[in-house]
Formats: C-alpha cells, sequence, structure tokens
C-alpha cells in the first residue's frame, strides 16, 4: 500500500488546526482575553515589589531548575494518531520515517516556544538573582531547546516499551538527566562543561534510546492515547466557553467530597441536582478549574495593596469561575439516558442554579475569610458581597438565557 507520508502528516495537521482555531475565536470573543490583560497589568504592576519582598536566601537557581526541568521533561510527541491506525498504519510503519520527523519537528516548535514564554515571564527574576545580561538569557532559551528536542526524540523512542514499569523508569532517567543538565546552565557553569554535557547526551542518544527503535515496534496504541489527551486537554479548556460534544470526562472517586451530596435530598426533582452534584465532584474538568481558580484569587488578593484592586480580582475571579460551573449545563448533552427521567428542563434549569449558589457562596467565604485575615472585616464584607452578586447575576440573569439557546 502506498502512502504519501507529507500529504497524510499536512492533511491530519490542517485539520486540527481548523477545529482548533474555531474554539480558539469563540474563546477569543467570550472576554476572557480582556481577564488575561488585566491580569498581566496587575503582575507587571506588582513584579518589581515582589523581587523587592524575595529573601535574598531564596534559592533561584533551584526554582529555575525545577520549573524548566518538569516543562522539559513533560510533553510528548504530537503524531495525530488516530484509532484507525492501529488497523491501516501499523503494516506500513517502515515507511512512515518523514511522517514522524515531521511529527518531531512540529512537536519541538510548540514546545519551544512555551519554553520561551515562560523564560522572558522570568527573566526580570534572572536579572535580579542569577546574572543581568539579556544576550545569556537568549542562550539560555536556545540550549533549553535543544534539550527539550533530546526529550522530545528520546520520548518518542522510549514509548516503543511495552512494560509499563520500564517505561515509567525510563522517564525517570531523562527527569533526573535534564535535572542535572538545567541546574548546570542556571548554576552558570562554563561553556567546556555545557558543551561535554551536550555530547554526553547525544552519545547516550545514539547508543541507547536510538537502539530501541531497532528492537521495539511502535506501540500504536500509546500514540493514539498521547494524541486522545493531549485533544481532550485542549477540548477542556475550550469547554470553558463554549459546548464541546467531542469532549470525554476523566472520572474519578473523591471520598472525601461526598458529603457534598447530602446537599440534595431525595426527590423527584432533585435528579440533575444529584447528577450535577456528582458531575462536579468526580469530574476533573469542573472541581479541579474551581480549586485551582479559588486559590489563585487567594494568592493574588494576598499581594494587591490597592483597594479598587482587590475589588475588581474578587469580581474577576469569580466571574472565571462562575463560568466553569456553567458548563456542567452541556455535562450530560450526550448522554442518551438521561432523556429518559421524567423530569422537564425545567428542573435542570433550577437545579444547575441551585449548585451554582451553593458554589459560589463557599468560594464567597474562603474570599471574604481571607480579606478578613489579611487586611480588615470591612474588606472581608466587601469581598462577601461582591462575590454574591456576581453569582446571582450568573444564576438567575445569565444562566436561564443559557438554557434558552
Amino acid at each position: 500500500m502506498m502512502i504519501d507520508e507529507k500529504k497524510l502528516w499536512s492533511r491530519r495537521k490542517r485539520g486540527y488546526w481548523e477545529m482548533a482555531i474555531k474554539y480558539l475565536k469563540l474563546i477569543g470573543n467570550s472576554g476572557f482575553l480582556f481577564t488575561i490583560y488585566l491580569l498581566f497589568v496587575f503582575g507587571s504592576y506588582y513584579y518589581g515589589q515582589f523581587l523587592e519582598w524575595l529573601p535574598q536566601t531564596f534559592p533561584t537557581t533551584l526554582f529555575f531548575t525545577v520549573i524548566f526541568t518538569w516543562l522539559i521533561t513533560r510533553g510528548r510527541v504530537r503524531t495525530f494518531a488516530k484509532p484507525g491506525d492501529l488497523f491501516f498504519l501499523t503494516p506500513c510503519e517502515g515507511k512512515l520515517k518523514n511522517y514522524f520527523r515531521s511529527a518531531l519537528r512540529y512537536s519541538w516548535m510548540m514546545e519551544t516556544m512555551w519554553i520561551a514564554l515562560v523564560m522572558l515571564v522570568l527573566s526580570p527574576l534572572f536579572f535580579d538573582r542569577i546574572h543581568p545580561s539579556g544576550s545569556l538569557v537568549f542562550s539560555i532559551i536556545f540550549l533549553l531547546s535543544g534539550l527539550k528536542l533530546w526529550n522530545l526524540a528520546a520520548g518518542f523512542e522510549e514509548q516503543r516499551l511495552q512494560e509499563k514499569n520500564r517505561y515509567i523508569l525510563h522517564t525517570f532517567i531523562r527527569l533526573g538527566l535534564t535535572g542535572v543538565s538545567v541546574f548546570a546552565l542556571f548554576s552558570l557553569q562554563s561553556v567546556w562543561f555545557i558543551l561535554g554535557l551536550a555530547l554526553a547526551l547525544i552519545l547516550f542518544y545514539a547508543g541507547y534510546f536510538y537502539r530501541l527503535s531497532k528492537l521495539h515496534s511502535l506501540k500504536w496504541e500509546r500514540l493514539v492515547e498521547i494524541e486522545d489527551s493531549t485533544v481532550m486537554t485542549f477540548y477542556r479548556v475550550a469547554n470553558s466557553f463554549t459546548d464541546v460534544p467531542a469532549l470525554k470526562s476523566k472520572v474519578r472517586p473523591r471520598h472525601l467530597l461526598s458529603p457534598l451530596y447530602r446537599f440534595v435530598s431525595y426527590k423527584k426533582e432533585h435528579v440533575y441536582r444529584y447528577l450535577f452534584s456528582r458531575a462536579f465532584v468526580r469530574s476533573s474538568d469542573y472541581f479541579g478549574i474551581y480549586m485551582r481558580l479559588t486559590l489563585l484569587a487567594i494568592l493574588f488578593l494576598s499581594v494587591v495593596q490597592i483597594d479598587w484592586g482587590r475589588w475588581l480580582l474578587v469580581v474577576l475571579f469569580s466571574y472565571m469561575t462562575a463560568l466553569q460551573i456553567e458548563t456542567l449545563k452541556h455535562h450530560y448533552a450526550t448522554s442518551k439516558m438521561v432523556d429518559l427521567y421524567p423530569v422537564s428542563e425545567g428542573y435542570k434549569l433550577k437545579s444547575h442554579q441551585f449548585w451554582i449558589l451553593v458554589l459560589g457562596s463557599i468560594q464567597s467565604l474562603v474570599f471574604s475569610v481571607g480579606l478578613l485575615i489579611m487586611y480588615s472585616p470591612m474588606d472581608g464584607l466587601f469581598g462577601l458581597g461582591l462575590t454574591l452578586i456576581v453569582y446571582v447575576y450568573h444564576s438567575f440573569i445569565r444562566l436561564p438565557k443559557r438554557y434558552m439557546v
């Protein structure tokens, strides 16, 4: 069977980005970018104060090492693999070398963009505590990019291993080697030491990781799993702003949160109230985002000293959290079994309103107590009132409009 690798790769990449751009436009039109812009303005204003407050004993080199070791070790080669490839492309594996080289180049470019972005954001800390040279920052970005290429190439070969224990062990080996290399960069070791380390990594890849491709075939199931996980991560972000029918949620048992179900009394009209409670607690899409936004808000509130700035942050974070809870409306959209319950759409709306108010009240109490401890009782009352106003607006004005669509 003849396969045009170039056309296959181009078609799959184009198909993914056509879908992604459609959702990115919706995210851009949602006002989310304006929120990010405001947070960026706040962050820029307080960055200098944060650096002055940061103790001189802060382990800056270790901090950079941990951040970039994680960034460089994480991530896999995007192959855009599909379930059907298990049957149709497996026999042609030997003829797809250019396809996988394109996948490696694409993944490397995308990951390098993230590395450069994080390094530029952290550059004031780098200049203040490590070295004031701007050219050194770009040199480090270049070397980190090369280290990322090594990790992607080695990671692609190690995924050929069948045994999960060996697969995990190899990931930890890469993590250790990457950590040593990143530490050498940020501790400003000599050029010769860095070059020797780079040569050692290249020889190790050629002598060990590359040999895996000669000994083991590709594990297409794992390629499909990696691609599916990457796409679902993007869908989870997009689902915060619009309905994503293709989203598949991961269900996690969280026994410590089971008492939340006690908010729901056993009644026919409370069917959706119970279903929404289970979806929120057991799905990583809602509970995880709710917790992260709440904790992030407390972190921002702890450093902002301007009164109106704190009020604006309270409104922004409660608004963003309410947007996440709104998406519960679509959680059971693809489940036909739910349609069998003998309850009207009106009960679904009331149940959704109930949980927006309950979760909003919990968050408002967290904000209020945090502001009370960090500032004053008046700040706590303002935080409580503003958060509740946002959630009442979402529950009784915005949400009914969403159900009419």
